[in-house]
């Protein structure tokens, strides 16, 4: 089982000069984690890791993966080859200043096929850029061009829905890999404003985090151990 985080400016575009996620809700998460023993991977933008250096080492230094969401957050579909190509490099240039990184998850979960080759030549591989409940896209891990593919499991919103409904939906029923994936701008309190969609403040702050709490504990209790990402592949045989 896997924990993972996508480390970004708070629910983009929305809010994309607002920083509380990382400033509040990171030095939460990190001490929760640190309560119950389980590490995770936070998947961070090098913009992020540039702005804030002392978090990503406090991160690697409490025993979590580092891996890259992009440099800026841009979709990486939309930009021309070559310029998404450099976007990743340049995230990763940033990161390694850190630690190794061997994970990599594209922003809003949107890689195309044809930039793995450039993964998997930058060192990463282990990609978490796909999800079970996105169309057309992996419901189940598998090697492509020599990156292991990793599905997120449930979309992040998922921990904020009513207690009952939130661990059933979120929990696996095996222990096959199964990807939990959350913004640390979800645990801290988004004011809600007219254009803002409702999962951008729903329920955010608090309750999420007595729900993440909730969860990690009951997942322990099951017997699930967490993971970091960039072990997976030696997990496979």
């Amino acid at each position: 089982m896997f924990l993972t985080f996508d480390v970004e400016p708070d629910a983009p575009p929305y809010q994309s000069d607002s920083y509380r996620g990382v400033k509040e809700g990171i030095p939460w998460i990190l001490d929760f984690l640190d309560s119950v023993g389980v590490k995770a991977t936070f998947f961070i933008t090098g913009v992020i890791a540039k702005r804030y250096p002392e978090l990503v080492k406090e991160i690697v230094g409490r025993g979590h993966e580092v891996g890259s969401h992009g440099l800026d957050h841009s979709r990486l579909d939309k930009l021309p080859r070559e310029e998404a190509v450099r976007n990743i490099r340049e995230s990763l240039k940033i990161l390694w200043r850190f630690c190794n990184v061997r994970s990599f998850r594209a922003p809003n979960l949107q890689l195309p096929s044809y930039l793995i080759p450039s993964l998997r030549g930058l060192g990463i591989i282990v990609d978490s850029s796909v999800a079970v409940y996105k169309k057309g896209h992996m419901k189940a891990p598998g090697w492509v061009e020599g990156i292991l593919r990793i599905p997120a499991t449930v979309t992040s919103s998922t921990i904020r829905l009513p207690g009952v409904l939130a661990r059933r939906l979120t929990l696996p029923h095996s222990r096959q890999f199964h990807v939990l994936f959350y913004h640390p701008w979800e645990f801290v309190r988004v004011r809600r404003k007219p254009l803002y969609r409702p999962d951008i403040w729903m329920r955010t702050g608090d309750y999420a985090r007595r729900m993440l709490e909730a969860i990690i504990q009951e997942a322990l209790e099951r017997g699930f151990k967490f993971e970091k990402l960039g072990d997976a592949p030696s997990l496979c045989g």
